[in-house]
């Protein structure tokens, strides 16, 4: 098969039992990624609530950090706003293509991560959408859901993540504030 476009445009988001289950699952999607000759996956980050019931992410160290940064952010508007202490006013930038999305889905895995539950939210490209959303589900996702990323929204957020990084403001530790 001849290599496609790598656009990274769509979001795979799955809903976890736990955060155990979920980042199992993310190093599961890396090694599933690594051994598929026709996926080249953005990134991937995990989305929970912590002991202290703060929301938290985790994103691969696999993939470049600026992606997961930019799948954060592109959460921040899905999640019903529980991610904005993480992301902050930069969050602000993603929020336009909410408009996309249907207002149950971001509900369903809002509630979910707030009750204890995690997902997992893969970046890749439109004909991967329905690998990425099988393995998802053979890896225990309760709920898989996916949404196109406007490729302005996507590239103005790339220039955010840039742009907090050139300032010192994030790094591969941290999330963007």
């Amino acid at each position: 098969m001849s290599k496609q476009p790598d656009k990274n445009n769509m979001l795979v988001v799955g809903v976890f039992e736990d955060v155990t289950k979920a980042k199992q699952a993310q190093k599961d999607v890396e090694l599933w990624d690594e051994s598929q000759s026709d996926v080249t996956l953005g990134g991937s980050t995990v989305i929970y609530k912590d002991a202290d019931g703060k929301i938290k992410d985790e994103r691969s160290r696999k993939f470049d950090w600026k992606k997961g940064a930019l799948i954060g952010l592109l959460l921040v508007p899905l999640t019903g706003g529980i991610l904005l202490p993480v992301y902050g006013a930069a969050a602000g930038l993603a929020a336009s293509w909410l408009k996309g999305i249907k207002r149950e889905d971001a509900d369903k895995v809002a509630s979910a991560v707030k009750q204890g539950s995690a997902a997992l939210a893969v970046l890749c490209d439109e004909y991967e959408v329905p690998a990425v959303s099988e393995e998802l589900k053979r890896l225990g996702s309760k709920e898989v859901v996916g949404y196109k990323v406007p490729e302005s929204t996507a590239n103005d957020v790339e220039k955010a993540v840039k742009s907090a990084e050139d300032k010192g403001e994030v790094n591969e530790q941290q999330p963007v504030s």
